[in-house]
């Protein structure tokens, strides 16, 4: 009896020891360790978002997305977690498309946490989440990013820019209005699913105030204006190319491409060169808007030598003289030069200043130059001559193009646009586009009789290759010699262009093509051909009605 009843005092002793260790050790735990222990238990249910940049879209005049940022994945692999490294490889293989010997080759150079893939889209990231739930894989972790995608394969990217791997703009429009554009992205507290992946409570979801911004750019006609250019910079080899399109009634920029494209470098925008013979129609304009000729006038054309200051100007024709019309149509530089030279410096150049040249258009686009126009004080009648063909004088494309369309639309010269709108998350919207004019620089008389010596230019002279069945164009074909380094001009370096708009009766587009350095010399010619081109896509995109009956 007593030894039973000193068995059970036995075992209740034990009890009572064993019962204290636990509750001795649960008071270690919970008292001494429990912020270390707590801590370790959060890190396997919760994990930190990084701080991201979220971006707002960028979108065409009709709001189609040219920008945006879409959320994506980074996956990574820790060592230390990964239950079973052979389904470990086949998940990430299959839903990744990263080979099994990268995978090894990776997990036997890195340390114990090492990347995957970045950048993992939607699709792959569901795909990846199903694959880890079946196979019950651990030790893959996965944090949500923004990335900045361009739906379009590079459509408007000279002007959309870039941005960098934190989503800060770098170029073009994304670095311009990187403020309305961007906004950061608190870091965040959030559960981790049983196998990867973040799961996301409603209250964690927050709200951005970022903007869109709308250009005036149509995407499409974008689109048919790079490929267009493209396919004739490539065939004739040109070092560079540009073509810009503009509505003259309203000055907004409807396309705007550049060869090659680069982003954030805008040729229309920035690239500066002499314009040659398509200056000779802001001479004609000047000199009959002044009143010193008239449309009737003729001019000697010396036997295609004309010296001023001693320097011998050269032309290539046949008659003896020439009147406005034949100059303009056959492109002479000795008339377009007794033009210029008998307008006078003071008077030309303020007519050049007048239609917008010598300063920057306030398109405000980033690294848009004023061009180079030299005050009339410093011309030598040479340069008064010249400037009337183009030379002396350096333009932008956005300066010719809308120096044309105040020709085509009665001799205003309006404001450039190529900002269309931005449009903040509280549903407020700033207009920028809108119509503006800066000032009328020539008559509606003077920019009707310009406007006919253009359409005869393109059906009876150098600017045939522009020509449109249905549609009456007007334009003016044009070829400068480049300036080497030493200040020479070189005829193997040359300038070939085309400014025109179209239907001529009342004019929906104004159009300008430039190659720089085609492989051989093509003159105007060829831009023409391309202008036509591009005109033609864009008359058929409006569906703008035939002005002109089919011969």
């Amino acid at each position: 009896m007593k030894t039973v009843k000193a068995r059970i005092k036995l075992c209740a002793l034990l009890c009572l020891l064993l019962s204290g260790a636990v509750a001795i050790r649960l008071f270690y735990l919970q008292t001494f360790r429990h912020e270390e222990l707590l801590t370790k238990a959060e890190k396997r249910v919760y994990t930190q978002t990084a701080p991201d940049t979220v971006r707002g879209r960028i979108l065409d005049k009709n709001g189609v997305v040219l920008a945006e940022s879409l959320r994506t994945y980074f996956v990574a692999v820790s060592k230390r977690n990964v239950n079973d490294k052979d389904k470990l490889f086949k998940v990430l293989s299959k839903a990744l498309g990263v080979s099994r010997a990268q995978l090894n080759k990776t997990w036997n150079s890195k340390g114990n946490f090492f990347y995957v893939k970045k950048d993992v889209t939607p699709l792959e990231y569901e795909e990846l989440e199903k694959l880890i739930n079946q196979e019950r894989v651990r030790g893959i972790e996965i944090e949500p990013h923004y990335t900045r995608i361009y739906p379009y394969d590079g459509i408007a990217q000279d002007i959309l820019g870039a941005t960098n791997s934190r989503n800060k703009g770098l170029s073009g429009i994304e670095l311009m209005h990187n403020d309305e554009l961007s906004r950061q992205t608190k870091s965040k507290r959030v559960k981790k699913a049983r196998y990867g992946g973040i799961i996301y409570d409603k209250e964690q979801i927050e709200f951005l105030d970022i903007a869109d911004v709308y250009l005036t750019i149509d995407s499409l006609g974008q689109y048919y204006t790079e490929s267009t250019l493209k396919k004739y910079a490539e065939q004739y080899k040109v070092k560079s190319a540009f073509a810009i399109v503009q509505d003259p009634k309203t000055g907004n920029i409807l396309a705007a491409a550049s060869y090659p494209s680069l982003d954030g470098r805008s040729l229309p925008l920035q690239f500066v060169y002499e314009p040659g013979s398509t200056f000779k129609t802001i001479a004609v304009a000047a000199a009959l808007d002044s009143g010193a000729i008239k449309i009737t006038d003729r001019f000697s054309m010396e036997n295609n030598k004309w010296k001023v200051d001693g320097i011998t100007i050269r032309d290539h024709q046949e008659k003896p003289s020439l009147s406005v019309q034949e100059i303009m149509e056959v492109s002479s530089n000795i008339g377009a030069a007794k033009i210029a030279h008998g307008l006078g410096a003071r008077t030309m150049y303020s007519y050049v200043k007048k239609f917008g040249f010598g300063v920057k258009s306030n398109i405000s686009f980033l690294g848009e130059p004023a061009g180079i126009l030299r005050d009339h004080t410093r011309w030598k009648p040479i340069d008064t001559a010249k400037s009337g063909y183009g030379y002396t004088i350096a333009v932008t494309g956005i300066q010719l193009v809308s120096a044309y369309s105040a020709i085509a639309n009665g001799g205003a010269l309006m404001q450039a646009h190529l900002l269309d709108k931005i449009k903040y998350a509280d549903g407020k919207e700033e207009i920028y586009a809108k119509p503006s004019k800066v000032r009328q620089v020539i008559s509606k008389d003077t920019a009707d009789k310009v406007k006919d010596l253009l359409i005869n230019v393109v059906e009876n002279g150098t600017g045939k290759g522009a020509r449109i069945k249905g549609y009456s164009v007007g334009g003016k074909t044009g070829t400068s010699e480049k300036m080497s380094q030493d200040g020479k001009y070189q005829r193997s370096a040359h300038i070939a262009s085309f400014c025109g708009f179209v239907p001529a009766s009342d004019p929906k587009f104004t159009i300008l093509v430039v190659l720089d350095e085609p492989e051989r010399a093509l003159f105007g010619a060829v831009s023409a051909r391309i202008f036509s081109e591009i005109a033609s896509k864009f008359l058929t995109l409006y569906a703008v009605e035939p002005d002109k009956e089919i011969e």
